[in-house]
């Protein structure tokens, strides 16, 4: 599926990258950061800088666990280039931490992380992308909403010259298999539409679980990201919009998770102030 240019723009367009296919790295804003602690017992980490670190953001994932570590394995291997699996377990109170940190100590490309305390989505994809090494970075979810073979037109973006790639639900050529219950795609719709025409115009889609980033783009952002709620995804593209990045929408496949951890009320309201951290933030100027 071909990607779509975005058009997002905090005064500079986000599809134009500046000199050196990017923005100059700078120190993100300071302040503490709760980080992940990696696992006991993991096997020793390959030194080589990996072509792709995969992050994957564990909450009480253990029906599935096993089953999507197992798929993604296979099809990283298949796709041919050096990888790492980053899991970030937040604060699960199965056993998702303990099958994470099983196949780390048997596989050497796996990394255990473990928040200490459960945060939120946005907590564990950045300690998971800071932690990564990778070339390129992915973060994906684990109940494999958006198929993995979805991630060839994402890492053909990268490669084709764009700096981050965002999964898009709504663009021709998307399919969504499995709708999610006509509420929550209502909110959903609501959100996206004053997220477009409060902070960045011409983005399509900005939840969908599925993105990408060259390194330092993803150094850069992450660095600078401090939203752990479900608005965390779209404080990523303002960043990479003030950075002045360039973005690619990739049209994808995606299903709704029946099991989804989502508590519908208090991402509501969780989310609506994040909004209001974003554009307060952006005015300050503390993404550039």
């Amino acid at each position: 599926m071909a990607a779509q240019e975005s058009d997002a723009s905090d005064g500079n367009p986000a599809t134009t990258p500046s000199a050196g296919g990017g923005a100059a790295r700078g120190a993100g804003p300071s302040r503490a950061r709760l980080r992940a602690v990696p696992a006991d017992g993991e096997a020793a980490p390959d030194p080589a800088e990996p072509a792709l670190s995969v992050v994957l953001p564990i909450y009480q994932e253990e029906p599935v666990l096993d089953g999507t570590l197992t798929a993604l394995v296979a099809f990283l291997e298949d796709l041919g280039r050096s990888f790492e699996i980053v899991g970030v377990d937040d604060g699960s109170r199965d056993r998702s931490l303990e099958i994470l940190r099983r196949w780390a100590a048997r596989d050497h490309r796996i990394r255990a992380e473990a928040l200490p305390v459960n945060r939120g989505k946005g907590a564990a994809v950045r300690a998971g992308v800071l932690a990564s090494r990778g070339r390129a970075v992915l973060f994906m979810d684990a109940d494999l909403s958006t198929p993995l073979e979805e991630m060839h037109g994402f890492l053909g973006a990268l490669d084709s010259g764009y700096d981050v790639v965002l999964g898009n639900r709504r663009a021709p050529g998307s399919n969504i298999e499995r709708h999610q219950p006509w509420i929550r795609e209502l909110l959903g719709k609501g959100f996206t539409f004053v997220t477009r025409h409060l902070l960045a115009p011409g983005v399509q889609d900005f939840t969908c679980g599925f993105k990408a980033f060259r390194r330092e783009a993803a150094e850069q952002i992450f660095e600078r990201s401090t939203l752990d709620g479900w608005a965390f995804d779209a404080e990523l593209v303002v960043i990479a919009s003030a950075k002045g990045y360039k973005l690619a929408q990739v049209p994808v496949r995606w299903r709704h998770d029946d099991d989804t951890k989502v508590r519908l009320l208090h991402a509501v309201f969780g989310s609506a102030r994040e909004l209001v951290v974003i554009f307060w933030r952006r005015l300050r100027g503390e993404y550039r």
